[in-house]
C-alpha cells in the first residue's frame, strides 16, 4: 500500500478516536465540557443533551470514564510515530495530553470529592448555558436541578476547611441569584431545598486540614497539567527573574514619570478614568473597538473576523465572585465561532476605572484570548479547536499586551510603567502558588507576602484562599509569557516582524511550545 494511503487511513482513525472521546466525555460532563471555565477539560458540546442534562460525578460513573480513559491513552500512543502525517502527529500528541490530564485530575486531585465550589460552578455556568438557550432548556435544568445538588452532597467526601468554607460563600450567593431570577415557583422550591440540604451536608461533614497535593503531585501538575515543562527548581528561577527584571523596570520607568518618587506611589497616583454615564462597560466596549482596529489595520485579524465573531461585555455573575479573578473572558465551543463575552468587575458610577484598563482589555479581547479563541475555533483541523493549554492560553495573552508595543498601539512611560506593573503582579501571584504548594509559605505568610507587596489585606487573603482551588494555574501567566518572549526573541532575530510572528502563532491553535517553535523555524514560503 502506497505510504499517502497509509497515512489517509490512519490520520482516519486518529479522527474517528477523537470524536469518540469527545462525544462520550460530553455525555458523562455536558456542562464542564462546553465551558472554558475547567480547564482541564477539552471544550465540546454534545450533539444532543440528554438525561438529566447535569454532569455525572458519581463514583461508578467516574470510575469508567477513568478507565476509560487510560484505554484511550494506550490507543493513542501508537499514533507518536509515522505513519501518521505530521499535522496529525501534532493533533495526536496534543489529545494525548489532554486525556491524560483530565485523567489525573480525576483521579489525583478529584475536584467532584473536595471541592464545593467545582459542583456550583457547575451549577452557574449549567443554568446560564441553557437560560441562553431559551425557556424550555432552562427549565428542564432546572427541573433536573436538585437531583444533581444532591449528586454533589454525596460526592463530597474528603473536604479541606478551607475548600468547604469558600463552598459555604458560594452556595449563599448562588441561592441569592437564584431566587432574583424569574424562575417558577414550583421549579425554584425543590432547587432551595436541595440547596439547603447541601448546605446542612457542608456544615455537618468531617474536614480535614491539609488542603495541599503533594509536593511530587504539584510538580507534575505543574510541568505536564499546565503545560510548563521544567522542574520546579526551574519554575522558581523563572519566577524570580520575572520579578528581579519588572522591579527593575517599575524603579526606571517611575523615575521618568515621577522623578525622586517610589513605583508603588506613582503607579497608585496614576489617572483612573472615571465611570462614563453608560456605565463601566461603555468605556471597556470602546478600548475593545480600539483594539480591533488597530489588530485590522497592522493584519493580525480581519475585519470580516471582528464583525463574525463580536465581543459582549457583561459583570461577573455575583454567584462567580468567589472563584473568579476581577475580569474573564469565555467563549461557547462552537464552529465556526460566534463571539465570546469579556467579564468585568462593575464599579458604582463613583468609582474609576483601573488605569491599566486598556491592556486588561488587550489581554482578554484583542489579541489575546478573544483572538486566539476566535482562530482556534475557525481552525480547519477539528482536534486543535477543542483543545487548550493554561500556559499557552495565559500566555499568549500576557505575552500580546507586549506585543501591541511593538506594533504602535502603546507608547511612552506610562504605558511601559502599567505594563511592567502588570508583568510584575503576575509573576508574584505566580510565586504565591508556587510558595503554597511547594510548602515554603503558609496561607496566612502568601497572603501577608501579596500584602507586602501593596495589596490590600482582605484581597490579598481572598486571593490566596482561591488560588489554591486551582494548583498550578497562576504559573501558567508568567511562565507562559517567558516562553512566547523567547520565541518571538528568537523569530525577531531572523525576521523582525512582530505581525509575522502573530498570525503564525493564532494559525496553529494550541499547539504547545515545541511544535510551536518548530513551526516558526520555517521558511514563510513553505508554511
Amino acid at each position: 500500500m502506497p505510504d499517502k494511503d497509509i497515512n489517509n487511513r490512519t490520520d482516519k482513525d486518529l479522527a474517528l478516536l477523537a470524536d469518540e472521546i469527545f462525544d462520550v466525555l460530553t455525555v458523562q460532563f455536558p456542562v464542564c465540557m462546553a465551558s472554558d471555565e475547567f480547564h482541564f477539560f477539552p471544550q465540546a458540546r454534545a450533539r444532543s443533551v440528554g438525561g438529566s442534562g447535569w454532569d455525572d460525578y458519581s463514583p461508578k460513573a467516574v470510575s469508567a470514564v477513568i478507565e476509560l480513559m487510560a484505554r484511550w491513552e494506550r490507543r493513542l500512543g501508537r499514533y507518536r510515530s509515522p505513519p501518521l502525517t505530521p499535522a496529525a502527529a501534532v493533533d495526536a500528541d496534543m489529545l494525548g495530553q489532554v486525556v491524560r490530564t483530565l485523567r489525573q485530575q480525576l483521579s489525583w486531585m478529584r475536584p467532584h470529592e473536595t471541592q464545593p465550589t467545582f459542583h456550583l460552578t457547575i451549577v452557574g455556568i449549567g443554568l446560564a448555558e441553557a437560560f441562553e438557550t431559551g425557556t424550555e432548556a432552562f427549565h428542564a435544568r432546572l427541573a433536573h436541578l436538585p437531583a444533581f445538588l444532591d449528586q454533589a452532597a454525596m460526592s463530597l467526601t474528603h473536604m479541606p476547611r478551607l475548600f468547604r468554607d469558600l463552598g459555604l460563600e458560594m452556595l449563599a450567593k448562588q441561592r441569592t441569584w437564584l431566587a432574583s431570577l424569574d424562575v417558577p415557583a414550583h421549579l425554584l422550591a425543590p432547587i432551595d431545598e436541595a440547596m439547603q440540604r447541601l448546605g446542612a451536608r457542608l456544615r455537618q461533614a468531617p474536614v480535614e486540614e491539609n488542603f495541599l497535593p503533594p509536593v511530587h503531585r504539584y510538580a507534575q501538575i505543574a510541568s505536564h497539567h499546565m503545560g510548563c515543562g521544567c522542574d520546579l527548581d526551574d519554575i522558581a528561577r523563572e519566577l524570580e527573574r520575572e520579578i528581579a527584571e519588572t522591579e527593575k523596570l517599575l524603579v526606571q520607568t517611575a523615575e521618568t514619570v515621577a522623578p525622586g518618587r517610589r513605583w508603588p506611589s506613582v503607579v497608585e497616583d496614576l489617572h483612573r478614568p472615571a465611570v462614563p454615564p453608560g456605565g463601566a462597560k461603555e468605556i471597556y466596549r470602546g478600548a475593545i473597538s480600539e483594539l480591533a482596529r488597530h489588530c485590522t489595520v497592522q493584519g493580525i485579524t480581519s475585519d470580516r473576523l471582528v464583525a463574525e465573531c463580536p465581543v459582549t461585555v457583561e459583570g461577573i455573575p455575583d454567584y462567580m465572585r468567589p472563584v473568579r479573578s476581577n475580569a474573564a473572558y469565555s467563549m461557547p465551543p462552537v464552529h465556526p465561532p460566534k463571539g465570546g463575552t469579556f467579564f468585568i468587575l462593575e464599579t458604582d458610577r463613583e468609582a474609576s476605572l483601573p488605569a491599566d484598563f486598556r491592556l486588561l482589555t488587550a489581554h482578554e479581547t484583542f489579541p489575546g484570548h478573544h483572538l486566539l479563541d476566535t482562530r482556534r475555533w475557525r481552525h480547519p483541523r477539528r482536534v486543535r479547536r477543542h483543545i487548550e493549554f493554561p500556559i499557552f492560553y495565559e500566555g499568549w495573552a500576557s505575552f500580546s499586551e507586549e506585543l501591541l508595543f511593538d506594533t504602535g498601539f502603546f507608547s511612552g512611560p506610562i504605558d511601559h510603567l502599567l505594563m511592567a506593573k502588570r508583568r510584575f503582579w503576575r509573576a508574584v501571584r505566580g510565586l504565591v502558588d508556587f510558595s503554597i504548594n511547594s510548602r515554603r509559605k503558609t496561607l496566612d505568610e502568601a497572603a501577608a507576602f501579596l500584602a507586602d507587596q501593596g495589596m490590600a489585606a482582605g484581597r490579598a487573603r481572598a486571593m490566596a484562599r482561591r488560588y489554591c482551588l486551582k494548583p498550578g494555574y497562576q504559573l501558567s501567566y508568567t511562565v507562559g509569557r517567558r516562553r512566547f518572549r523567547r520565541l518571538y526573541d528568537d523569530f525577531c532575530r531572523h525576521t523582525a516582524d512582530p505581525v509575522d510572528f502573530a498570525r503564525r502563532v493564532l494559525a496553529q491553535g494550541e499547539i504547545g511550545f515545541d511544535h510551536l517553535n518548530s513551526v516558526l523555524q520555517q521558511d514563510p514560503d513553505h508554511h
